[in-house]
Formats: structure tokens, C-alpha cells, sequence
């Protein structure tokens, strides 16, 4: 399973649909609040991250799944619009593995970046 939290909604649903296509059960959240429950109650194998959120903000959560051991360990692509702000491997101690701009990719980089990460 894949747990996309975004807060656009039509992102997340490009995003959903290639992660279902391409054979992947998925949970979709809006905010920080309901993913930091949907992940714990479901432990996934993977999570797409906007940094951007209403309430907690991705940075808080990936601080928040950081300080817990069961799920310290789940893989993190972030998709993000300031992609090109973030130093290269300054989120790999939260379990990021990829970073992507969404004013560039495509939702087939992120599902690439998914079957990458989980292989």
C-alpha cells in the first residue's frame, strides 16, 4: 500500500490512478493530522509527501513518523514545488528517498520513484 498525502486534489487523484494501475493499493489524505493516523493504522510500504499541507506541514510530519520505531523505517518520496530548495540528501535521515518537483515531473516519475523504493 501507498499512502498519498496531498492536499491537491487533483494531484492526488493523477496520482492514485498510476499507483493503481500499476498494481498498488493506496490511502489518499489531505493533511498532516489524518496522515500521521492512516499511516500508523496501516503501516504501509510506501508514502508520496507534499511538503505543503494544511495543519502539520510534511516537514512536522516526517519529524512526527521519524520518532516512532514502527514506522521510522517506511520508505518517503516527496513531491513538492520546492524541490529545487531542498539540498540534495538533507531529508535522507527521515527516510526520503526521492525528491521530486512537481512543476516538472510526471505522475509516472513518482510511480517510478514508488517501484524503486519498494523493490
Amino acid at each position: 500500500m501507498v499512502v498519498v498525502v496531498e492536499d491537491d486534489i487533483w494531484m492526488a487523484g493523477q496520482l492514485i490512478r498510476q499507483l493503481e494501475r500499476g498494481g498498488f493499493a493506496t490511502a489518499h489524505v489531505t493533511n498532516g493530522l489524518e496522515a500521521m493516523d492512516v499511516i500508523d493504522n496501516t503501516h504501509p510500504d510506501a508514502i508520496i509527501l507534499d511538503i505543503f499541507l494544511p495543519g502539520p506541514n510534511g516537514v512536522v510530519l516526517l519529524h512526527e513518523l521519524r520518532s516512532h520505531s514502527d514506522l521510522a523505517r517506511i520508505p518517503i518520496v516527496v513531491c513538492t514545488t520546492t524541490a529545487a530548495d531542498i539540498p540534495k540528501g538533507s531529508l535522507g535521515a527521515y527516510g526520503v528517498r526521492a525528491v521530486l518537483d512537481k512543476t516538472t515531473m510526471g505522475v509516472e516519475d513518482a510511480v517510478a520513484a514508488v517501484r524503486r523504493i519498494v523493490a
